[in-house]
C-alpha cells in the first residue's frame, strides 16, 4: 500500500512487515512446508485488504470532493440572494422616497391653495366692509351739507323745532357713532377670528408634516433592523457551516486513527505468525 493514501499522524506509525530476507528459520537450508506456507496466505491474504483500502480512501476523497462542491454552491447561492435582496430592498427605499416626496409636494400644494382661498376670502370681505364704510360716510357728508342748508332756509321758522332737531341729531350721532363702533368691533373680531384659525390650519398642517416625517423615520429604522437581522442570521448559518466542517474533521482524523491501528495490529499478528512458523 502506497504511504499517499494515507494521512500522516503525529502520534501513530504504522509498522512495516519484516522483509522475507530477514526471516530466520530453526533449520537453515530447509524448504517451507506446505502447511506453513497455507498459514501464511491465510494470514495475508490475496490482497483483497489492500483493495478495500484503497476503495474506502477513494470514496472517502470522493464525498470530501461533493461536500465542498455543495458548501461552493451553497455560498454562491447565499451571495446571489443576499446581492438580490440588497437590490430589492435599495428599489425599495428609492420608491418609497419617491413616493413620500409626492405626497409632501401635493400636501404642501393644497395647503398652498387652502391658504390663497382664506386669503381671498378674507380679502374679498374686507373690501365689502370698506364699501359698506364709505357708504356711510358718504350718507353722513350729505346729511351733513343739506341739515344746515335746511337749517338756514327755515331759521326764522323753525327757531323752536331747531334745538329740538339739534336734540335729536346729537342722539342720531351717538347712535350713529355707537352703531360704527360696533360695526369696528364686529370687524377687529372677525379679523381677529380669522388669524386664530389661519394659525390654527397652519400649526395642524405642521403637525402633520412632522408626523408624517417621523413616520417615514420609523419605517426607515425598521428596514435598517430587518437588514442587521439578516445580516445576523447569515453570519450564524456560516458558523454553523463551519461547526459541521470542523466535527467532520474530527471524526475522520478518529476514523484515520482506527485505521492505523487497524494495521498496526495486522502488522504484529502478522509477526507473530511469522514467528510462530520461526
Amino acid at each position: 500500500m502506497s504511504e499517499s493514501k494515507f494521512p500522516e499522524t503525529p502520534t501513530r506509525q504504522i509498522i512495516p512487515p519484516p522483509s522475507p530476507s530477514s526471516r530466520k528459520f530453526s533449520t537453515p537450508g530447509t524448504p517451507i512446508s506446505n502447511k506453513g506456507v497455507s498459514k501464511l496466505s491465510a494470514v495475508v491474504g490475496d490482497g483483497s485488504f489492500e483493495s478495500i483500502m484503497k476503495a474506502r480512501a477513494q470514496k472517502r476523497k470522493e464525498k470530501d470532493e461533493h461536500c465542498v462542491a455543495e458548501l461552493r454552491v451553497t455560498m454562491n447561492n447565499m451571495d446571489l440572494s443576499l446581492t438580490q435582496e440588497i437590490k430589492r430592498r435599495v428599489e425599495g427605499n428609492k420608491m418609497l422616497e419617491t413616493k413620500a416626496r409626492e405626497e409632501i409636494a401635493a400636501m404642501e400644494e393644497r395647503l398652498t391653495q387652502m391658504l390663497e382661498e382664506k386669503v381671498t376670502l378674507f380679502r374679498e370681505r374686507l373690501l365689502t366692509l370698506e364699501s359698506k364704510v364709505e357708504d356711510l360716510n358718504q350718507r353722513l357728508e350729505e346729511e351733513q351739507k343739506t341739515i344746515p342748508q335746511d337749517i338756514e332756509e327755515k331759521g326764522k321758522e323753525l327757531k323752536d323745532m331747531i334745538a329740538s332737531f339739534q336734540n335729536d341729531f346729537s342722539l342720531e350721532r351717538r347712535d350713529r357713532l355707537a352703531r360704527e363702533g360696533r360695526i369696528m368691533k364686529q370687524l377687529t373680531d372677525h379679523a381677529q377670528d380669522t388669524t386664530e384659525r389661519l394659525d390654527e390650519e397652519t400649526n395642524e398642517r405642521q403637525k402633520d408634516t412632522e408626523e408624517l416625517k417621523a413616520s417615514l423615520a420609523h419605517h426607515e429604522s425598521n428596514r435598517t433592523k430587518a437588514d442587521e437581522d439578516f445580516e445576523s442570521l447569515i453570519a450564524s448559518e456560516l458558523n454553523a457551516l463551519k461547526d459541521e466542517l470542523r466535527q467532520e474533521a474530527m471524526e475522520r482524523s478518529v476514523e484515520d486513527e482506527e485505521i492505523v491501528e487497524a494495521l498496526n495490529r495486522y502488522t504484529e499478528n502478522l509477526q507473530k505468525s511469522l514467528s510462530m512458523l520461526d
